[in-house]
């Protein structure tokens, strides 16, 4: 049987359904006329995620969110207001910000002296009598870019005359009002600095589960991806649905509750060996425990449904990123596009986690989600860990087995692209999701856009 998948509006006049069926011919993954025209339509018009609030604690404190060509400064101004805009003097055109992250008082430009209020406002300018007619600061601050918050999180919009990230995400923001990521601690922060894939194609594979009975066999033992529900949403989102911890349907049922729910049952003070010829009553079982292991935690689960506490879901963010959520975890990961090269990316992971105590109990054995104790909380902020693709290939570094094993598998999906072999993809019903996205992809990139007629 095929996956479900149902089409959603946000409101009457905001349809989850795009206008025209997109093709998937190779040139949109390898072509430099496709990714132009992705930039001009996409990521310069969309709400983009950018950061954590928590990186911006007190005024003055800043990080740089590159995509693409661009470069944006993303700060704590002197009204504690989070502000950005672009990393460009208005004097000549110098990049003013070269590192990462860090705090300062005002904005100065290396090249010629020129600083700026965190607000980005021109202040002084050196020798400015030496400029015929004085500088007016008015007319050169620093070209602002639009923020909003949401959860925690910052996304920002090179469009000035775009609608709202409210607008952008509908009733996405209310549906995951309960997971409260703001309370949720930054826990890895790690990047793949350059895959040579188009940020499609790392897209594309998480955008849907055919290919994950054959790379990573060992979800059978714990999740049913190919019974996944799946919602589709307005300008390219989506949500799976995928029940867990369960055994994937198309293998025989085990008499012995496998290794992952044998972990999970012992960490929730569960005896796996109750469970010998009962493996499908785990799932409501381990449902119905977390509440009572939460409680003495001090995790409380009463926002969630049944559902929401044991199983995974994944929400698609258009366009390139993606959050696998549970109660006690939740991950940010996606693709960003190389500036000039199509067949090129980068590849970021955040992870988030609530805080020890409410996870787990090592002195009890007890633990609400498996593989908790893998994210160490110091009290201080993870480093941004930057590495190569090689590096997770050859196992020096790793986003988890999972997602390892797809980015083994990306540059290969790329290298056949430009193969005279191969003219388009053909999809199954089971990767709509996959086409869903790309029919908003073009959506996006037309002159009249459903985005662009918003108010």
């Amino acid at each position: 049987m095929p996956q479900k998948f149902n089409y959603i509006d946000f409101s009457n006049s905001i349809t989850s359904m795009p206008r025209k069926s997109a093709s998937l011919s190779k040139d949109r993954y390898i072509s430099n006329e496709f990714m132009e025209l992705e930039w001009e339509g996409i990521w310069t018009k969309t709400w983009l995620f950018a950061g954590i609030v928590s990186d911006l604690a007190e005024v003055g404190d800043f990080f740089v969110y590159d995509i693409g060509r661009e470069s944006i400064v993303v700060t704590r101004n002197e009204e504690m207001k989070i502000s950005a805009f672009y990393n460009v003097c208005q004097h000549r055109g110098n990049k003013i910000v070269t590192i990462e992250s860090g705090s300062f008082n005002k904005v100065s430009c290396p090249y010629h002296g020129w600083t700026y209020s965190l607000n980005g406002r021109l202040e002084h300018v050196p020798d400015r009598e030496l400029f015929e007619g004085g500088v007016p600061c008015e007319k050169h601050s620093l070209k602002p870019v639009r923020v909003s918050i949401w959860a925690g999180l910052i996304f920002i919009n090179m469009d000035e005359k775009s609608s709202s990230l409210e607008t952008f995400l509908g009733p996405i923001i209310d549906q995951l009002k309960p997971y409260k990521f703001e309370k949720m601690n930054l826990v890895k922060h790690q990047t793949v600095s350059l895959l040579e894939t188009n940020w499609k194609t790392v897209r594309d594979n998480f955008l849907e589960q055919y290919h994950v009975d054959f790379i990573h066999p060992q979800h059978a033992s714990f999740v049913d991806c190919c019974d996944a529900e799946n919602d589709l949403w307005p300008f390219g989102h989506t949500r799976t649905m995928v029940t867990s911890p369960v055994v994937n349907p198309r293998y025989s049922m085990p008499d012995e509750p496998p290794e992952f729910m044998q972990d999970y049952l012992r960490g929730l003070r569960l005896n796996p060996d109750d469970f010998h010829g009962k493996v499908p009553e785990i799932r409501k079982a381990i449902q119905k425990q977390k509440r009572i292991i939460g409680k003495e935690l001090g995790f409380d689960f009463s926002e969630f449904s049944d559902d929401q506490v044991s199983d995974v879901l994944q929400y698609d963010i258009f366009p390139n990123i993606f959050m696998t959520i549970h109660p006690e975890r939740l991950w940010i990961f996606g693709p960003k596009p190389h500036k000039s090269d199509p067949n090129k990316c980068s590849f970021t992971k955040w992870s988030f986690q609530i805080p020890s105590e409410l996870v787990r109990d090592e002195k009890k054995g007890l633990e609400l989600l498996p593989g908790s104790s893998y994210y160490d909380q110091t009290g201080f902020r993870p480093e941004h860990d930057i590495f190569t693709r090689e590096d997770v290939v050859e196992g020096r570094k790793s986003f988890t087995i999972t997602i390892d094993q797809d980015i083994h598998y990306l540059n290969d999906m790329q290298a056949g692209m430009h193969s005279k072999g191969f003219d388009s993809a053909l999809l199954s019903k089971d990767e709509e999701r996959l086409q869903h996205f790309h029919d908003w992809v073009d959506d996006w990139i037309r002159k009249d856009s459903l985005w662009s007629s918003l108010d």
